[in-house]
């Protein structure tokens, strides 16, 4: 596959590297800086407001007419006008993620975000559309937008105005009028004019590459007081670029004596050629990048004593080893037909480019998000919007690579370089101050990483060329665009290069609509919970506990304590949350949200959150959950929904309660079937369950459990017990306040206090502390997993999370091993 500039490079009425030069800055790659940054924003000597406000229109009007085109190109239908009719609902905590920037660029991610949040995702056209909030004396201000194309389900796209105006919750720079970027926005930004030129800083970004050991080609660079910027502080720890600052004292035999040496060194290492950049330190046309043969030594030095010798002082000149590209594995043709003449035409030497996305993920992590590559001839540069997309799979095909194992470690290699230089830049970025990144909460979010693949001591290995962000997104968005796959209503097979990027932008987003949020939580837990707290200070959400122990340590870690003994048993749950509620209303605190993370507070917070009039999930629901005998009856007393979905029954498992009354171990016999599960009637994490393999051994635990087989009567027996019309027992219990510990009692013996042990067990049970009934359930055999399910206020299902336990060891069920993703089939 041959790039079209190659084939027409040599015509004299065509020079790609006219062209490109006209829009060359000083220090920047081949192909122009990151995001765009090729145009002034200045305003020309002599022309008015009046001029500036007709110049944004036009380019309103442009960029909106290349949004149409582009959106035909894709299949999709044009954007509907909805601007008469503002948008309303929206609050500040909506969540609102704006693109800013041309349209080809911003593409891959505003189709993707509209498959993942859609609605939610706005591509601005023009700094006109933004609107700060009021003038306040804080030193950052909220940012809003009146006016935007929403991208919706299906890729369909709305022109939108916002009454009131919207307030972004995640800005996307990418590149575009620099004076939007002055003001200290209060929301988290991707990219920024000043990472923008820090990242268009060729020559820099190399030396930081470089001091972090990645993959480069030998270079030497000399210097006539050339400024390397921020990223130019690690020269001296530059392990494959040698620096050298001329002087104008010895300037042209300090020139030669270098090159002399650093072309000897490359012919020692195999290198047949020498590529020669030139830069600049103002805006303005550059020279071609030019080839030469590493033997000609005296051909190079004369061409760079000529630029040192007619130019001022600033600029730079860098000589790298040109690299060959890994060869075509030959594979001999089929000969043609007798009447067919053989061509004898020697095909040209190709080489690949390959272009990696990399997004910041969770925890600051670097993850590769897609890769594409371009083919063209080897013996001149590449650049992407004259090259046509593939996937790196076709590529190596191409290239005679056909073996699986083969492939996995050439990207794996490509992978680990790509996110290696990710993280080299993101760890610069922790350095800066805000205003060296544009912003206080500005960072890079998504990168561009350029590479070839070449041989090094006989192993294909990839080397790093540049960064150029943006041309990389678009490269993938045509990439996804060729394969029918930016279509955001329908499957795809080639996953987009900005899904981990709109996973970044949507958590960012939410991290700041939750700041300042005050939350109530009862029940401080176990130090497990510890990551809770910590996660809270980083989000900024304030944490309002409250807990029955004075002395926890999560006191120390939120907001506010509250001691409030909610273990009393002398008082019901209404009655502690009565409590509770006057203890916190004395304070004047007001929350946006009440909830627990231990499971002994869920009834608690559930009537909490019922009486501050916070969402939450029903007491009664919660009662219900708690009690696995119920749980299942619940379950399998459902009809609806009717197919053609499961029926709730299908889900449950056929159980029987021991408690007073029901019939006891004689009457779970007539329905069940063994073996049979002991458990208790609440807890989790397998405590206190059993596997059971026969009658004699049932009556044994059950007797420990402190359950009489025939009576099945308590050891305390001075409760009051009912049964339901399911069958289910209900008692009374009657507990004394204790100073400290669970109403729940303990057995020692089987560990029936979820963890939670505040008794001796070398003392006999007391009178006064009573097991959980206990219940019995049909053993189900199959693999063990477990399903976190995140619902909605409306009972939504917002997401499901899957994982595999392992095998567990009987009898007690105990799990061995967690793994997410499951490994389920997709049934």
């Amino acid at each position: 596959m041959l790039s079209l500039d190659q084939l027409i490079w040599d015509h004299p009425m065509y020079s790609k590297d006219g062209e490109l030069n006209e829009v060359w800055v000083s220090g920047v790659a081949p192909d122009g800086p990151p995001w765009g940054m090729r145009t002034s924003t200045e305003t020309p000597q002599g022309k008015t407001n009046g001029y500036n406000e007709m110049q944004q229109h036009e380019n309103i009007i442009e960029s909106y007419e290349d949004l149409q085109k582009i959106l035909i190109n894709a299949g999709l239908p044009e954007t509907e006008d909805r601007s008469k009719q503002p948008r309303t609902g929206h609050t500040m905590d909506t969540t609102t993620i704006c693109v800013f920037g041309a349209p080809s660029f911003a593409m891959s991610i505003l189709l993707e975000g509209a498959r993942q949040c859609p609605g939610k995702i706005l591509l601005c056209l023009s700094t006109s559309w933004f609107c700060p909030a009021p003038t306040s004396p804080a030193t950052t201000v909220n940012l809003f937008i009146k006016q935007a194309v929403t991208f919706d389900l299906g890729g369909r796209t709305y022109l939108d105005t916002f009454s009131p105006p919207r307030r972004v919750t995640y800005l996307s720079w990418l590149g575009g009028p620099q004076f939007l970027m002055g003001e200290q926005w209060d929301c988290p930004i991707g990219g920024s004019p000043q990472l923008s030129l820090l990242l268009a800083n060729t020559l820099g970004v190399r030396i930081l590459l470089d001091t972090k050991e990645l993959p480069l080609t030998p270079a030497l660079l000399l210097s006539n007081s050339y400024q390397l910027g921020f990223w130019g502080k690690g020269t001296m720890k530059a392990k494959s670029t040698r620096v050298v600052e001329l002087c104008q004292k010895g300037q042209e035999e300090t020139i030669r004596l270098e090159i002399s040496a650093f072309l000897s060194s490359l012919k020692m290492k195999g290198y047949q050629k020498v590529v020669l950049k030139t830069f600049w330190p103002y805006p303005g046309r550059s020279p071609a990048t030019s080839f030469y043969s590493s033997q000609d030594t005296l051909q190079v030095s004369n061409v760079v004593v000529g630029f040192f010798s007619e130019l001022p002082l600033g600029q730079a000149v860098l000589l790298e080893g040109f690299v060959m590209t890994v060869p075509q594995c030959r594979i001999k043709p089929s000969p043609p037909p007798a009447c067919i003449p053989r061509c004898s035409v020697r095909p040209p030497e190709l080489t690949i480019r390959l272009c990696a996305v990399v997004c910041r993920s969770r925890g600051d992590q670097p993850i590769l998000s897609k890769v594409v590559c371009m083919v063209g001839r080897a013996e001149k540069p590449l650049c992407h919007r004259f090259t046509l997309p593939q996937s790196l799979d076709t590529t190596l095909e191409l290239w005679g690579v056909l073996n699986e194992t083969q492939k996995r470690k050439i990207m794996v290699q490509i992978k680990d370089t790509a996110e290696k230089a990710m993280k080299a830049i993101m760890e610069e970025e922790k350095k800066m101050n805000h205003k060296e990144r544009g912003g206080n909460k500005v960072q890079t979010d998504i990168l561009g990483v350029d590479m070839l693949l070449t041989y090094v001591d006989y192993m294909v290995s990839p080397v790093i060329l540049g960064v150029t962000t943006d041309l990389c997104l678009e490269s993938c968005g045509i990439h996804e665009s060729v394969l029918g796959s930016q279509a955001t209503g329908k499957s795809t097979s080639v996953g987009s290069a900005s899904g981990l990027l709109i996973e970044t932008m949507l958590r960012r987003s939410m991290m700041y609509v939750m700041e300042g949020k005050e939350v109530l939580v009862i029940g401080a837990g176990g130090i497990s919970k510890k990551f809770i707290w910590e996660a809270a200070q980083n989000y900024g959400i304030k944490i309002h506990l409250v807990d029955s122990n004075p002395g926890h340590f999560a006191s120390s870690l939120v907001t506010s304590f509250t001691h409030y003994n909610y273990e009393d048993c002398s008082c019901d749950d209404e009655e502690h949350a009565q409590n509770i509620l006057s203890a916190v209303r004395e304070k004047g605190l007001h929350f946006s949200g009440c909830m627990t993370f231990w499971d002994e507070c869920t009834i608690l917070a559930a009537i909490l959150c019922h009486m501050l009039g916070l969402p939450g999930p029903p007491a009664n629901a919660v009662r219900l959950a708690k009690r696995k005998t119920q749980t299942q009856l619940r379950l399998l007393n459902m009809t609806a929904p009717s197919p053609p979905f499961p029926y709730a029954g299908a889900f449950a498992v056929p159980c029987f309660p021991l408690g007073p009354g029901t019939g006891g171990v004689e009457a779970a016999e007539s329905v069940l079937s063994y073996p049979l599960v002991l458990k208790p009637e609440s807890g989790a994490g397998a405590v206190g369950v059993r596997l059971i393999q026969d009658a004699e051994e049932c009556r044994r635990l059950v007797k420990k459990m402190g359950v009489e087989s025939e009576s099945c009567n308590l050891l305390n027996n001075d409760g009051h017990s009912t049964i339901d019309a399911g069958g289910v027992c209900h008692k009374e219990e009657v507990c004394e306040p204790r100073n400290v510990g669970r109403c729940e009692p303990e057995v020692p013996e089987l560990g029936l206090s979820n963890g939670v042990s505040s008794i001796d067990p070398t003392e006999p049970i007391k009178a006064a502390i009573q097991t959980p009934p206990p219940l019995l359930a049909e053993y189900i055999t199959g693999s063990e997993h477990d399903v976190d399910l995140v619902m909605g206020f409306n009972g939504r299902l917002l997401a499901a999370y899957v994982s595999d336990n392992g095998p567990t060891l009987l009898p007690g069920f105990t799990e061995t091993a967690a793994a997410l993703p499951s490994r389920l089939s997709q049934e």
